[in-house]
């Protein structure tokens, strides 16, 4: 089974500690979020999983072995695009997909069908012939991300991939990573300081500040939390509904985690039906309040 175990790492450079006793384990098929502002710690935490750095202290495991003992072998099983791709910009999208699979071992019979998996993937088939240098931003970035596919590793690292595009270039990207995961059931691990990149995308999400691993916890849908602003409790606060899964009372207010697609309209009558009285059902943004929390409101 796919794994990575990151166990108390650190990275200094001089006196900056970058990274600071973190450890996270993930043990099966998803998307990996790790959310934090620039400077947080994020790509240097990338760039020791996929081994372009070291870490000054502790380890890192991929499938139960070692990337610093044997970075040659282990990190067959990782793919990555680290900030910017870029390309030779007189060869085509395929003749550099083409380049990446032979450096990485691919025979040459075996190179036509895999170029052709990871276009389709990447929604780049139709662009495959035209030189690289020609490609908008957004195309170089399905281009990385098809490149990081090649050979099809279990693992893959994308490092705020959405950076610099528009809203429809984000959406396409977004569109892509979850399709990966959906379809090739591996680890996708992206870096993001976008909260509504966080929410969507990703199945677990964690929270890097200063270097250290803040918050970690399974992603919750915006859609899946809800506020309900109430003026008459009963007697009996208890909730013991199908409908919720977890809940919490702020004041005048019930912070409900709906079970998995449950309507507001079920809640809602439920909590009438038990006595209480609703004037306002709103959507309540769980992942914002811990990040706020943590990084403060100036930090994205």
């Amino acid at each position: 089974m796919v794994s990575i175990s990151i166990s108390s790492v650190s990275k200094r450079f001089g006196s900056l500690k970058a990274l600071d006793d973190v450890s996270l384990d993930i043990d099966e098929p998803m998307v990996m979020g790790i959310l934090g502002p620039n400077g947080a710690g994020k790509t240097t935490l990338l760039k020791l999983i996929t081994g372009i750095m070291r870490p000054s202290s502790g380890k890192i495991l991929i499938n139960g072995r070692s990337v610093a003992n044997d970075p040659k072998n282990v990190l067959k099983d990782v793919g990555s695009l680290i900030e910017q791709p870029e390309f030779y910009p007189y060869l085509t999208g395929y003749e550099s997909l083409r380049f990446v699979c032979r450096i990485r071992g691919m025979d040459s019979s075996d190179c036509e069908d895999e170029i052709r998996r990871v276009a389709e993937m990447t929604s780049i088939k139709g662009y495959l012939h035209r030189r690289t240098g020609n490609y908008s931003r957004g195309m170089k970035q399905r281009l990385g991300i098809a490149a990081a596919m090649a050979c099809d590793p279990e693992i893959l690292v994308l490092d705020e991939p959405t950076t610099s595009l528009d809203p429809k270039g984000m959406k396409e990207i977004r569109d892509i990573i979850s399709k990966i995961s959906r379809e090739e059931r591996h680890i996708v691990i992206l870096s993001t300081h976008l909260l509504n990149e966080a929410r969507d995308v990703c199945d677990r999400v964690t929270i890097i500040n200063g270097g250290k691993l803040a918050y970690d916890s399974r992603a919750v849908r915006r859609s899946d939390i809800i506020t309900v602003r109430v003026s008459k409790v009963p007697e009996n606060m208890v909730i013991n509904s199908p409908f919720v899964q977890e809940y919490r009372t702020e004041g005048g207010r019930l912070i409900i985690r709906k079970s998995t697609g449950t309507e507001n309209h079920s809640v809602v009558k439920y909590l009438v039906e038990s006595g209480w009285n609703v004037d306002e059902v709103t959507s309540y943004d769980d992942l914002e309040d811990k990040y706020i929390g943590i990084v403060g409101k100036g930090g994205e």
